[in-house]
């Protein structure tokens, strides 16, 4: 890999590498732009390590931030000059075969237990060669692929750099076998592990025994003013445009079994025996997921009012003037679409997950809660909260500037310059 000429850092500011496989449509990668972005702001330097170059926020890319990308034969060549136009050097990081083999080998002698992912022994060949050439001070992981790929790395320079997990979901539900094995190797020998609420922290902490004096929960932060911005922008779906029409129950997610989505439809059915309504289901699935759905909807006679549509990297137009925003999850960690639909004004309704629902809507204070599987109790809560029973927009909004940037960001240098300032600081 050719390196950048790295850049001076003040003996104050720190040096900060994030690391997650990809930015793609998820609430993570929007969490970890929005923490970029803060950090920035604040003087520390910020690169950003991908495994893979997809970049669906590009709008929210932070000014200044550097980032790294594998060199592959096929490059996203509108992304690149999308972050040339936000003043963002990219470099591609070239992957060597030959060390890479090597490091895999390395990785098998280290003993750690466990099965050695390629892909990912991979992107840990790729960050390693990252923390030789640029030497952050810090590595913060974010979702588990990138977890354990910067697990390898760091055994692969003999915990030359201090790591931070992050944790977004519920571990021993969200995890398969092999990746909780994965976890349990690799997640205790970072310097600390970050659980985005405190039901995911507690959880972690118990599943990987770890001690409590290296977990942390923080709440994943959300630029309120910047969404409410951006909600004001108009839409052109119909059933968004008719002011004051049959309400509109909209539902975010991606296609995935935590997602529960058939008990979403199941309670859409049984709600509109009581209210005319409809349900726009908004992201990216694949058709057999959308007609198996659309097949359900018309088991229940509603399949005229559901409505599938593709993602969009501005939902909260949609969230504004949605009757109210759904989540059916299994288990969620701190389900991102919940903090933005309050940033939005708007009312919702949700199961209460392990974890993150409860502590989001306090207790049921600022939206119903109803429990995992549960279609009838999900169908009255839509129900009661369209008929009027719900919060007023502005203490929705209110609670969601609660999860400000700002805040995390204090919790998050706090905790990295304790990390740094410890004792069994690594070498340098």
């Amino acid at each position: 890999m050719t390196a950048m000429t790295p850049a001076r850092t003040a003996p104050d500011k720190l040096h900060i590498g994030f690391v997650q496989a990809s930015l793609d449509a998820g609430g993570a990668a929007r969490v970890t732009l929005s923490l970029a972005d803060s950090l920035l702001r604040r003087g520390h330097r910020v690169d950003l390590l991908l495994g893979r170059f997809i970049v669906a926020y590009r709008d929210n890319l932070p000014g200044g931030m550097r980032l790294y990308y594998p060199r592959l034969p096929n490059v996203d060549r509108e992304l690149l000059r999308c972050l040339r136009q936000r003043g963002i050097p990219a470099q591609p990081m070239t992957i060597n075969p030959a060390m890479a083999g090597r490091d895999w080998l390395a990785l098998r002698r280290k003993g750690l237990g466990i099965s050695i992912r390629p892909k990912l022994a991979v992107f840990g060949h790729i960050i390693a060669r990252y923390i030789r050439r640029q030497r952050p001070q810090l590595l913060v992981s974010a979702l588990q692929g990138a977890d354990e790929a910067t697990g390898y790395a760091a055994e692969l320079t003999g915990r030359s750099v201090h790591r931070v997990v992050t944790v977004h979901n519920n571990i021993t539900l969200d995890y398969s076998e092999a990746e909780l094995r994965a976890a349990r190797a690799l997640f205790p020998r970072a310097s600390a592990l970050v659980g985005v609420s405190r039901g995911v922290a507690a959880e972690a902490q118990r599943a990987l025994e770890i001690p409590a004096g290296r977990v942390r929960a923080i709440y994943n932060p959300i630029p309120s003013g910047q969404i409410w911005r951006l909600a004001q922008e108009p839409v052109t779906h119909p059933w968004f445009c008719e002011g004051g029409g049959t309400p509109v129950i909209l539902a975010l997610g991606r296609e995935a079994p935590a997602k529960d989505h058939s008990t979403l439809v199941a309670a859409f059915g049984l709600a509109r025996r009581q209210l005319p309504a409809r349900l726009v289901i908004m992201g990216r699935f694949s058709e057999s997921c959308r007609a198996g759905l659309i097949a359900q909807a018309r088991g229940c006679g509603v399949a005229g009012d559901l409505e599938f549509v593709d993602f969009d990297a501005n939902p909260y137009r949609y969230m504004r003037r949605a009757g109210l925003l759904a989540l059916s999850s299994r288990w969620e960690g701190l389900p991102t679409v919940l903090l933005e639909a309050l940033a939005c004004g708007a009312p919702v309704v949700s199961t209460d997950t392990p974890y993150g629902p409860r502590e989001i809507l306090a207790d049921g204070k600022y939206g119903k809660l109803t429990p995992v599987g549960d279609a009838p109790a999900l169908a009255r809560a839509i129900v009661e909260t369209l008929q009027g029973d719900r919060p007023p927009s502005a203490a929705l909004r209110r609670r969601a500037a609660a999860f400000s940037p700002r805040r995390a960001a204090d919790a998050y240098v706090a905790l990295f310059e304790q990390v740094v300032s410890q004792n069994d600081a690594p070498a340098r």
